[in-house]
């Protein structure tokens, strides 16, 4: 039996991605939300979306935002969460450590939900 992935031990040895350099928003995180349901077409990897809301989350985590961006806090969370999860399941640690997961497609259907949760 695999002994579960330590999280932190896997995202600090994982290199990171070439930032999405888009302006952290609701409207932009719906953006690349619809780009992750169709990743043939998106410019951005899964890794690169996953990232970004993990940015986006730290960056208000701490502090009073706004309503609007205090209501994507769940689904930002969610994204980078089950980034990880994903790939804690599906890759062995060393895996996890000498790949570069760019080409990691998440199922669609994740997206469609966390495009339904900030909608609703």
């Amino acid at each position: 039996m695999q002994r579960p992935v330590n999280l932190i031990v896997m995202h600090k040895k994982m290199e990171l991605s070439e930032p999405i350099k888009l302006e952290f928003t609701r409207e932009n995180t719906i953006k690349l939300l619809l780009l992750g349901e169709t990743p043939e077409k998106s410019p951005y990897s899964h890794k690169q979306i996953a990232e970004w809301c993990e940015r986006f989350w730290n960056k208000y985590n701490d502090i009073d935002a706004s309503e609007e961006i205090d209501n994507l806090m769940p689904v930002l969370a969610d994204v980078e969460t089950k980034w990880d999860l994903y790939l804690a399941n599906t890759y062995t640690l060393d895996e996890l450590q000498k790949g570069n997961f760019e080409n990691v497609i998440l199922p669609i259907e994740w997206f469609t939900e966390w495009l339904r949760d900030i909608n609703a």
